[in-house]
Formats: structure tokens, C-alpha cells, sequence
């Protein structure tokens, strides 16, 4: 069954691209030009595409992928980082580098 999602990170020169998922449930993954139904197509942050899922482990794999809307949702990456909630920093510096990952 086909899903739709937007494009949230690509690379050009690996055809390779993260998109979030209409579910928001794992992101997809499109690994490399096999992925894409046309590999030529031009392809940006925001657009949306159709594709079909397929699991492999825990990774969602994107196939045949196409764009169905050039440039649906561009600002979407900069609102899912927004949204996120940063770690306070701790004053004291012995527990701030047992309590974080940065």
C-alpha cells in the first residue's frame, strides 16, 4: 500500500533522501537511485512523495519513489528541529558532563 511523506534531508550526488512519513512513525529511508521510479527527477527539501514502504529491521525503506508536489512543505525540517526540546545545561560543570550527551 502506498504512503505518502516529505522529503526532510536529501543528497543529490547519492540519490539518497530522509523522509518523514504521513504515519509519523519511522522516518523513511531512500537509498540510493534504485529507490527512486525516476532518478533523474529533480528532488528538494519540502517536496512531497509517494512511495512504498518496506521494513527492513527497524529501518523503513522507501521504494519506488516519486514527487507528487514540488515544494508542499519546504519550512517542515525547521519546525521539526524547532519543536524539539534542548537539554538544560547545568552550571556545575562535573554534573553536566555525567547527565548529557553533547
Amino acid at each position: 500500500m502506498p504512503m505518502n511523506g516529505v522529503v526532510i534531508w536529501y543528497s543529490r550526488q547519492d540519490f539518497r533522501a530522509i523522509i518523514w512519513c504521513e504515519d509519523s512513525k519511522e522516518l523513511g529511508i531512500a537509498g540510493g537511485p534504485t529507490a527512486w521510479r525516476n532518478p533523474m527527477i529533480s528532488v528538494e527539501v519540502g517536496d512531497c512523495v509517494s512511495f512504498r514502504p518496506e521494513m527492513r529491521g527497524s529501518d523503513r525503506m522507501c521504494r519506488d519513489v516519486r514527487v507528487i508536489q514540488s515544494q508542499a512543505a519546504p519550512s517542515l525540517p525547521a519546525v521539526m528541529l524547532a519543536r524539539t526540546q534542548r537539554a538544560t545545561v547545568s552550571p556545575n560543570r562535573l554534573l553536566h558532563l555525567c547527565s548529557s550527551r553533547d
